[in-house]
C-alpha cells in the first residue's frame, strides 16, 4: 500500500513538471536565446570598408539629434550614437530617441560620400535600450 501511494505522488510530481514545462517553455526558450554579437563602435570607425554594406549591433549613448526638412518636404533624421573609441552617425526613418539614452542599434553600415568629410553612418533597423549593466 505504501509503495502505491509512493509511485502515485512520483506521477503526480512528473505530470505537474511537465505540465509546468510546457507552459512556461516560451518564456524559458525566450531568456535562454543569446542576443545579438556587438560590434565595438571603434572597430568600425577603424576599418569601415571592412564592413562597408554589412548588418551589424553596436551599442553607445546618444551625443545629438537631427531633423533637417528639405524644401520639397522630405525630412532626414538622424542622431549621434557614441560609444568607445568613437561614433556613428545613425539614419532612421522614424522617431528619434532622447539624448542621452544608451541604446542598443543593428543596422547597415555605410560610408559617407568620399571628400565630403562626413561621418561614417549606420541605417538603423532596429533600436533598444541597451541592458542595465
Amino acid at each position: 500500500m505504501q509503495r502505491g501511494r509512493a509511485w502515485l505522488a512520483l506521477l503526480l510530481v512528473v505530470a505537474a513538471a511537465g505540465g509546468a514545462w510546457y507552459f512556461f517553455r516560451p518564456e524559458m526558450e525566450k531568456a535562454l536565446e543569446p542576443g545579438p554579437t556587438l560590434t565595438p563602435i571603434r572597430n568600425v570607425v577603424a576599418a569601415p570598408a571592412r564592413f562597408q554594406g554589412k548588418e551589424l549591433t553596436v551599442q553607445g549613448t546618444v551625443s545629438s539629434t537631427s531633423e533637417v526638412v528639405m524644401s520639397g518636404g522630405a525630412t532626414s533624421r538622424f542622431y549621434t550614437l557614441k560609444g568607445e573609441g568613437g561614433e556613428l552617425v545613425v539614419t532612421v526613418r522614424e522617431s528619434l530617441p532622447t539624448r542621452g539614452q544608451t541604446l542598443t542599434v543593428t543596422g547597415i553600415v555605410t560610408e559617407a560620400p568620399k571628400g565630403k568629410g562626413l561621418a561614417l553612418r549606420l541605417t538603423e533597423k532596429r533600436r533598444e535600450p541597451a541592458p542595465a549593466r
